[in-house]
């Protein structure tokens, strides 16, 4: 199911700001890609063994196990439909992103496009941590369903 993401009016996606510069980001951007596979077996091969992955303000998940546990458990809620990266930089290995996130809520089947800024951690071509900072509370409420349990 492809659904299309208003963009905010001051978001790009096609614009100089949304491209990769550099391995780390172009990594980051298929990555982002990756995402709407929902298939937690196919990304963790992004992830390095020592890692670790949160979304802000739920609980980290550490360590390939735990992030591949963490990521199946979100698939099993929730889908990614599509992100729409608008903006990324990179400095020593650090990607931010700003971005659009397409996400349905399994349970009630409800989509919701989720803002949020990203922080994605690239040490020898592999993901050391990624951090997602969003509005969990407008998520839960859109959708109708809670992440946190």
């Amino acid at each position: 199911m492809t659904q299309s993401i208003q963009r905010p009016q001051w978001a790009d996606s096609s614009s100089e700001a949304a491209r990769a510069v550099g391995a780390d980001e172009e990594l980051v951007l298929e990555f982002m890609a990756a995402l709407s596979s929902n298939d937690a077996d196919r990304l963790i091969e992004y992830f390095a063994e020592d890692t670790m992955y949160q979304n802000m303000p739920l609980p980290a998940a550490y360590g390939r196990d735990e992030v591949r546990t963490t990521l199946a458990g979100l698939f099993t809620v929730m889908r990614i439909e599509k992100i729409d990266t608008f903006y990324i930089a990179s400095r020593d290995g650090a990607v931010f992103t700003e971005r659009v996130d397409l996400l349905t809520a399994l349970p009630t089947g409800k989509s919701f496009e989720l803002p949020v800024t990203g922080i994605v951690h690239i040490k020898n071509g592999k993901i050391t941590g990624w951090r997602d900072y969003f509005d969990l509370r407008s998520f839960e409420e859109a959708v109708d369903f809670a992440l946190r349990g």
